[in-house]
């Protein structure tokens, strides 16, 4: 079944054919990994992928600011319109309560049910309103009666849930549960924030609130405004952008100097980020004043509407990204995010260039193992001998294959050493997936060394074992290039989808480089269909020789 001397007759004839291609292809690959360990070629990448980063990092700034100068102004404007109700709260919460105890006393200290509460919230209101209306005018509060039909249910549904306040901080109990509430409900719509994300931004909105609402308590007693229908928001715009800048600049410092930064380099990228806050609400309010403006121009009530102020906020927070094509913005990002080594090395060396020179080896070897003997009649002095036809073909098999094996063994060792010189598991590829591209390109070239092998079997004349194994063989190879094109690895502003229709016609697409890099497992099983073919058609070149006429 196996002999040694055909064997060594064909490490004989073809050891240079192999010296040559084992050589050629070590040295490409090592140049290859040492030149792009050494070029720090990642860093175009990186730079795009900064740019990026701090735009959405710049934007979400912007955002924050702009938000929380809005609420710094409508929450003291809010509590300006109710700010006064707060002196009645302790007359309101005594109504309900004097409601809830009779009914206690009247049932056996039983608890009214939650529709029962709210009847006394609704008598309450009726109640409140006649002692408003009946009062001189000078000692009513400063709100309409559609704001008290709202607020007293309202806060009188907080009471219930916080029966030990009273008065203003009632009041300002339940605006501060009404802006947390707010804020976590807008946040949690967010697709990528989490519950914990949320609430940590709702109780900033809180806190913000808060501080604004003192900031309104300490200007109103010492006479700074004038509380009432009066109340002009615009004292207050100076005081919003001022806190808010520095609101900012705080937060920033002390993550900074969390994360490990020293005192110089916080204080930098602080006064930075103040920077970013003032400009976004520089342009908010100038945004606001030109509609404002067009809606004078136009006859119209001068207020902002809504959409007004969303377009405002949007031209506020506007970065980098919004202003340049969203295609041209999908593409830098991609790149930004590009895989230049796994790109290089996976899908161009060891798909494309690191598989030409074997594949050359293979069609050569392969077609003079078998049909280029009995072409040139050499084979019919091996049968002459006792030698058989089967040891032969086994021989020649393995020959082929060990020739194989061990030109990816030291393609393998070459390249484990040089991702060694270039930092090891540092580098872009580690040891592993280096390991996993030699095995997988040795499983292709063996998928083909088995169809060569076939056609050499197969055919009497080296010119149809040629043109049908080495022809096809290389028409893989070439929809391969093609097909790269067409690829997901390749970004989208240099790829052409339709091109990714070659990649279905040659067998070298079975070698996944893109799922070993990713940490996938695909590339098993395509890697067992590879070896599959290789053994079917090996096993068919066996048996067809066997059994063919030979022109002997």
């Amino acid at each position: 079944m196996f002999s040694k001397a055909l064997f060594k007759q064909s490490m004989k004839a073809n050891w240079v054919k192999w010296t040559v291609v084992t050589v050629a292809t070590c040295v490409m690959l090592a140049i290859v990994i040492v030149v792009l360990g050494n070029l720090g070629i990642n860093d175009i990448r990186d730079s795009l992928k900064q740019v990026f980063t701090q735009a959405d990092q710049e934007s979400y700034l912007k955002e924050n600011s702009v938000d929380s100068y809005e609420l710094y102004l409508t929450t003291t404007s809010t509590y300006n319109e109710v700010g006064g109700f707060g002196t009645y709260l302790s007359f309101v919460t005594g109504t309900y309560d004097g409601k809830v105890q009779d009914y206690r006393d009247t049932h056996e200290g039983a608890e009214p049910s939650d529709e029962q509460k709210q009847t006394f919230i609704n008598e309450t209101v009726e109640e409140i309103i006649t002692l408003i209306n009946t009062l001189p005018e000078a000692m009513r509060p400063d709100v309409d009666e559609a704001t008290i039909r709202t607020l007293i249910p309202s806060v009188l549904n907080f009471y219930i849930l916080n029966p030990t306040l009273s008065g203003v901080d009632l009041l300002d109990g339940y605006l501060l549960n009404e802006i947390y509430t707010q804020a976590y409900d807008r946040e949690i719509a967010k697709e990528d924030m989490t519950p914990e994300e949320a609430a940590d931004r709702a109780e900033q909105a809180r806190t913000l609130a808060s501080d604004a609402i003192a900031q309104y308590k300490a200007d109103s007693e010492a006479g700074n405004i004038t509380a009432g229908a009066d109340f002009d928001v615009s004292y207050y715009e100076s005081i919003a952008v001022n806190y808010v800048n520095e609101m900012m600049y705080d937060t920033v410092y002390d993550m900074q100097i969390e994360e490990g930064a020293n005192d110089d380099e916080a204080k930098q990228y602080a006064v930075s980020v103040k920077v970013i806050s003032n400009t976004a609400i520089s342009t908010y309010t100038l945004w606001l004043a030109e509609y404002e403006a067009d809606n004078i121009n136009a006859g119209l009530d001068a207020a902002v509407t809504d959409e007004q102020k969303e377009s405002a906020r949007a031209e506020a927070i506007e970065s980098i990204t919004d202003q340049i094509p969203e295609k041209v913005g999908e593409a830098l990002s991609e790149l930004g995010n590009m895989d230049i080594y796994g790109l290089i090395i996976g899908s161009i060396f060891y798909r494309i260039a690191g598989l030409l020179l074997p594949m050359v080896f293979v069609i050569m070897v392969a077609n003079g193992l078998l049909a280029g003997q009995v072409d040139s009649g050499s084979m019919a002095y091996v049968l002459s001998t006792p030698t058989k036809r089967r040891t032969v073909t086994v021989t020649q098999m393995t020959y082929l294959i060990i020739a194989l094996l061990a030109m990816y063994l030291l393609l393998t060792a070459v390249s484990v050493v040089s991702v060694w010189a270039v930092g090891g598991n540092s580098f872009a590829i580690n040891y592993s997936e280096i390991l996993l591209f030699n095995l997988g390109a040795f499983l292709t070239m063996f998928a083909i060394a088995g169809f060569c092998f076939m056609c050499s079997a197969i055919f009497n004349r080296t010119k149809y074992s040629m043109s049908i194994g080495g022809g096809i063989t290389i028409f893989s190879l070439v929809c391969t290039i093609l097909g790269l094109f067409g690829s997901n690895v390749v970004p989208s502003a240099m790829r052409i989808d339709a091109m990714n229709f070659f990649n279905y016609l040659s067998v070298i697409s079975l070698f996944d480089t893109v799922s070993i890099l990713d940490g996938g497992l695909s590339y098993l099983w395509k890697l067992a269909i590879l070896l599959g073919i290789g053994i079917v058609t090996f096993i068919i070149g066996v048996f067809r020789f066997d059994k063919k006429d030979l022109p002997l």
